[in-house]
């Protein structure tokens, strides 16, 4: 292992945990992107992290803990002020479980924004004449990912993939896939919706797929989102494509490729 290598598997639990500076952030994914010994043991410790995080997700039951804790004040029965004073810890406790569960479960509003923030932090570092390397994405992309540049569609008119790959981002672990073309970059993200929910009211309906889009714009670029089943897709360009049904395709084909995922 040479001291690059080294110096990279030294920083890549704190790479994904999000707390590198951006320089160094870009130096480990360049690096990273060149090394496939280091892109196969990113790719494992973000398994490990992942399988941890389903580990330690589960739901509490409230009414459960509420009932628990109600028969030992009934069986104590000392007296109505202990029963008055046990109650009330009960509701303390019953009250804390809920607002641990519904923190990890909250309505993600601020979703729409790291979507805009990881464009510019990732999407925009990449110089000019980047190619897409099928071989670099097939190392940097993880299950249930791997084919997606593939099942979006490399080119798109003037549009072509540049590069695809997992994009940890604020505990966020995005399908990142960059697209340039016509002087301007687009992001494809795709993640599991397991931080809260999109707007109730789309503000489009693309005909033919059934597709609810949500569009607003956050730092200044135009991001369109749909939610699937158990996902949620964000594009993100700095102005519309020309044509517009372009970008329109783009997230139609990320959208059925997420939707085969969830059969």
């Amino acid at each position: 292992m040479n001291l690059d290598c080294q110096h990279v598997r030294e920083v890549m639990d704190s790479y994904l945990s999000e707390e590198l500076s951006v320089e160094t952030n870009h130096g480990f994914l360049r690096h990273v992107a060149e090394c496939r010994d280091c892109a196969a043991e990113l790719k494992r410790r973000q398994r490990v992290r992942a399988l941890l995080s389903e580990t330690l997700d589960f739901a509490v039951d409230a009414d459960r803990v509420r009932a628990r804790i109600t028969h030992a004040v009934d069986r104590e029965q000392r007296s109505w002020q202990r029963v008055a004073r046990l109650g009330a810890v009960a509701a303390t406790l019953v009250a804390a479980v809920a607002v641990a569960y519904w923190a990890g479960r909250r309505v993600d509003a601020a979703a729409y924004n790291d979507s805009a923030e990881d464009h510019i932090a990732c999407a925009l570092t990449y110089p000019d004449g980047t190619r897409y390397d099928r071989d670099r994405a097939a190392r940097n992309l993880v299950s249930p990912f791997e084919h997606m540049a593939d099942a979006v569609g490399l080119s798109h008119g003037v549009y072509h993939v540049i590069d695809a790959h997992m994009c940890p981002y604020k505990g966020r672990n995005y399908a990142h896939v960059v697209i340039r073309g016509d002087g301007q970059t687009l992001s494809l993200f795709a993640e599991r919706a397991d931080r809260g929910a999109l707007p109730d009211t789309p503000t489009t309906v693309l005909a033919g797929d059934t597709l609810d889009v949500h569009g607003t714009t956050q730092l200044g670029y135009r991001i369109s989102a749909v939610a699937t089943r158990n996902h949620r897709l964000f594009l993100v360009s700095e102005r519309p494509t020309d044509p517009p049904d372009l970008g329109q395709d783009i997230l139609r084909s990320a959208v059925r490729f997420i939707r085969g995922l969830e059969k």
